[in-house]
Formats: C-alpha cells, structure tokens, sequence
C-alpha cells in the first residue's frame, strides 16, 4: 500500500477519535471501505506512537492534550522542518521516541487535520483534493477540468456533483451531470477542481455503491474464487493489503475467496499473472479473461 495514503488513513481514524463520544470499530471501517481487523491495526500503532486509546461500552476515543501545554505561537503553523520530520516519522517512526511524541501531540492539538495534505500528499492533487472536499461539505457541483479518461481515452471537462473520496483519497465518486450517473474518478487525473458554488440538483440519485478491495465500485458483490501460487499471493496482498482477508493456505498453494463489485479490478490483477492464478469462479471471470487474450493475440 502506497505510505502517503497510509498516513491520510491514520489522520482520519485521530479526527474521528477525538469526537466527544469516540467512535465504534464498525462504524469506521464501514466509512472507510475497510474490515474492522485494519481498524485494529491502526488502533494499535496509534497506541505504539503514544496516544492513549480508550475504550468505554464499545466505543473507542482519545483524549486530546490540553492546549495550554503549547504557546499560542506554537500552534498557529508548523514550520518546514517539522512538517518534514511529522512526515517521516509518520511514514517511517525513525526520529527518535520523544521528538516523535512531541511532534505528534502537536499534530494532534492541531483542529483541522485535512489541511497537513499539502506535506502529505502531490500539491497540485492535494489543492484539488481539497477544493473537493470544501464541495462535499457544501453541497455543490464541481467542475474537472481536462479530465483524462482511460476507459474513453479522451480529455475532457466533467461537471459533477462530489459525493465522498474513498481508497486514501486516490478515487473520487462522484455523480457526472452530462451522463445522469455515478462515476469514479482517479484523484490524479484531475488536471484542476473548479469550484462552481452551485448546489447540487439530483441529490435524489447520488447512489452510495460499495468499494470492493480491488477499487472497483458496484452495488452487487460478486463472489470470486482463485487458486494463487505463492508470488501471486504476496503480490495480491502488497497492492491490495484487505485482500489477504480472503487468502487462505490451501496444500501448496493459496485460495482467494472473496466479495468484488466489478470484474474488471480483478480481472487486470488476473490478466498480469495469468500462468501463476487460475480462475475458479465465476464463469463470467473466466469469459473476461478469455475475451482480454483474445482481443490482444488479434492485435499481434
């Protein structure tokens, strides 16, 4: 998994730890596409970094330190050098452990979190990030300027009404006005967010689709079934770690077996290893993999 949108996943757990009422295991994980076992895991580095994570009637929150512990000065901006450091020792922990703890107990007296984007993440996605973000809480149409299609290999503009981020902010859903559907749209192939300070107007049709492990958005889960060897289990389980929640040792090899909205995620991962994955099910599977070889041996 990228470390940048590690760190966007940690940011966001602290914000909604520090609510007055904390929140459920849950409750995250289903806001952030992700299995209650990661939860867990962030849970417990945010414990190893120093934060003191507690757990009343099922529900998880952090104390905030107190702010008089800083000068007002301090907590107006950091500096560069400590933007860098916060970074790399998010990133990496290698500072050592007080530096560490100071760093972050001011990150975390910090009010608005989303704004270490800007060290966090490439300026000119992280400013349309955050154009972006201002549009969801506001409610109103955005407009991506020069947007570059894969699926339509064009570049165009895209009047649409943002509806949440999901994968640490790399896609977008969001509903497209022109088509009258919900899209998803890679964060990084926005050339520029335009703000538009126009309310949405189909609110009605904003559809909430899952996000399955492998990016692919859908409201129907599709079972799939594979027979990896054990390359083809690290690689899955290194670009797309909640993967390896359905991975199971079987004899020599390993079994995937597990939930995806859309064949074509899947199918791409499949089509890079095609002689070390076999395809179980389901048969529609299969038939994808099928037509991709066959379109491309015509190419030849």
């Amino acid at each position: 998994m990228d470390e940048q949108r590690k760190i966007f996943r940690v940011l966001q757990l602290i914000a909604r730890l520090r609510a007055p009422l904390g929140c459920t295991k849950a409750d995250v994980a289903r806001d952030f596409d992700v299995s209650p076992r990661t939860i867990e895991r962030y849970i417990l580095l945010l414990r190893d970094l120093g934060f003191e994570v507690i757990r009343k009637n099922g529900r998880f929150r952090i104390e905030s330190p107190s702010r008089s512990t800083f000068k007002p000065e301090d907590l107006i901006v950091f500096s560069v050098e400590e933007a860098a450091i916060v970074k790399d020792a998010l990133v990496a922990c290698g500072v050592s452990y007080p530096l560490q703890k100071g760093l972050l107990d001011k990150l975390y007296a910090l009010t608005d979190l989303d704004e270490l984007s800007e060290t966090l993440y490439d300026q000119h996605v992280s400013k349309n990030i955050n154009h972006i973000r201002l549009a969801v809480k506001a409610k109103e149409q955005v407009l991506l300027k020069d947007y570059q299609s894969v699926s339509s290999k064009k570049i165009s503009d895209r009047l649409v009404e943002p509806i949440r981020f999901y994968n640490y902010y790399q896609y977008l859903l969001a509903f497209e006005v022109k088509s009258q559907k919900v899209k998803q749209y890679k964060t990084s192939r926005i050339s520029r967010a335009e703000l538009t300070n126009k309310p949405w107007k189909f609110e009605s049709m904003h559809t909430r689709g899952k996000v399955g492990i492998f990016g692919m958005t859908g409201e129907v889960p599709i079972n799939v079934k594979l027979q990896l060897n054990n390359r083809a289990r690290m690689l899955m389980e290194e670009e797309y770690p909640d993967a390896g929640l359905y991975i199971r040792k079987k004899e020599n090899d390993y079994l995937f077996d597990g939930p995806v909205y859309s064949l074509e995620g899947i199918g791409r991962f499949v089509l890079g290893l095609l002689d070390e994955i076999k395809v179980t099910e389901p048969l529609e599977l299969k038939e994808y993999i099928d037509k991709k070889v066959e379109k491309f041996r015509k190419l030849k």
